[in-house]
């Protein structure tokens, strides 16, 4: 089995992610086809490109390869200390942490360690910039992701619900 190799994104990217997003878009609407869409895809890779982090020090993209071929993506970003956190429950809120806002893995690369080497690396660039905690969301009916999660260490805490008002 070849080796994953992580590496920051770069302009350029955005079109070898793209299928990523698609890939993972295709997995959760067979979950769940009301929860979930298919991007538009028409200028997505620009789009994607044109917001890669300019400033590495708050925020990170990173993709992962196998043999120079993109099969992973991950975007996270550093969140300071509430001045208001004395004043709450979550304890979090008073560290500054890193919120992990995108984790995509192709399919056909499930289970041969790019998800674990990118939640890695992006943990080690926020403990790095002095993050003490590490915070994600995922679906919590997927019995791919949340597994995933919790075999790195992560424990769900907090549920976030929804309802349509229309």
């Amino acid at each position: 089995m070849s080796e994953v190799t992580v590496r920051p994104a770069e302009p350029g990217d955005g079109a070898a992610i793209v299928p990523l997003g698609r890939d993972s878009a295709g997995y959760y609407r067979e979950l769940a086809p009301g929860d979930f869409r298919f991007p538009d895809e028409d200028g997505q890779a620009e789009w994607l490109d044109s917001f890669l982090p300019a400033d590495r020090e708050r925020e990170i993209a990173l993709v992962g390869e196998i043999d120079g071929q993109v099969v992973g993506y991950l975007e996270a970003r550093l969140e300071e200390p509430l001045d208001s956190a004395r004043y709450q429950r979550n304890p979090d809120l008073a560290e500054r942490r890193l919120f992990i806002n995108a984790l995509l893995t192709a399919r056909s690369h499930w289970r041969r360690g790019v998800g674990s080497a990118l939640v890695a690396a992006a943990e080690a660039w926020g403990r790095e910039r002095g993050a003490t905690v590490a915070l994600m969301d995922t679906y919590a009916e997927s019995p791919v992701s949340v597994p995933f999660w919790q075999g790195r260490g992560y424990r769900t805490r907090n549920l976030i619900m929804r309802k349509r008002l229309d």
